[in-house]
């Protein structure tokens, strides 16, 4: 899994993204709740990889609220 280190500006902000490199892939978060909790979620729709890859490398990881994030059981891996 690619992971990218995301620009968090409050404390409830997202702190990473994660891709899978292949042919489709769901784009996962990661953040901190305010309790310090660890937190993961994922897209609820599927990105081709060159257009997950666009949304990575430019750290846009708010196009997955249009589809919907879930709780993700894809967990520590960053």
């Amino acid at each position: 899994m690619k992971v990218k280190k995301l620009e968090a500006k409050k404390p409830n902000d997202f702190l990473y993204m994660g891709i899978k490199e292949d042919d489709s892939t769901l784009i996962y978060l990661h953040r901190v709740s305010v309790e310090g909790k660890a937190q993961w979620y994922e897209s609820k729709g599927l990105f081709t990889k060159s257009t997950a890859l666009k949304y990575y490398y430019a750290g846009k990881y708010r196009v997955v609220f249009a589809q919907g994030i879930t709780k993700s059981n894809e967990k520590n891996w960053c």
